[in-house]
């Protein structure tokens, strides 16, 4: 059974932490994307099908919110 969306904004607030706290202490820029990748690639599968482009939208949200708009998913 996949997580619920609830589950799934409690990922991605872990995520957003992750973001928040390399852009005050930058690391890497190759480490960093990484990482990142990373992340994405392990939230991602949990999402159901029908909250996968929820989930997508709330990571674009979140990368512009960090000035990180190149970044892609």
């Amino acid at each position: 059974m996949l997580p619920d969306r609830d589950h799934l904004k409690r990922m991605l607030a872990s995520v957003d932490a992750a973001i928040a706290s390399a852009v005050r202490c930058p690391p890497d820029e190759d480490d960093f994307h990484t990482t990142l990748r990373t992340l994405v690639r392990l939230l991602m599968p949990e999402a159901s099908e029908a909250d996968r482009d929820w989930v997508k939208g709330q990571l674009e949200e979140m990368l512009a919110r960090h000035d990180l708009k190149d970044f892609e998913l």
